[in-house]
């Protein structure tokens, strides 16, 4: 017998607002149960509460320190590849000593 796959449901939340940013909760349940996906409404206000919640705080950090919304996802993405901010800090510091020699 397979098994059934499990569906990652803040995947589809996600996915199905990437799609269509202004739906609302409800049509995002309904939408997603036409696929078999049962959630609920408050489910899907929490998945937007936070995804508001992190452009917020990213919004606040561009105000504050001057700097652009693509340097902040860089700079994401660095700290991801490192793994850390000692590493981050480390290898950036690596960086500027190679930058002070050229």
């Amino acid at each position: 017998m397979a098994k059934k796959q499990k569906v990652n449901k803040t995947q589809a939340v996600k996915k199905y607002l990437k799609a269509n940013p202004k739906a609302k909760n409800q049509a995002v349940v309904d939408a997603l149960a036409k696929k078999g996906i049962k959630i609920s409404a408050n489910y899907v206000g929490n998945i937007k509460a936070i995804h508001n919640k992190r452009r917020r705080a990213a919004r606040k950090v561009v105000a504050k320190g001057g700097v652009g919304i693509h340097e902040v996802k860089a700079a994401l993405v660095f700290l991801r590849v490192t793994g850390s901010v000692a590493k981050a800090t480390e290898a950036l510091a690596v960086a500027q000593e190679i930058r002070e020699i050229v």
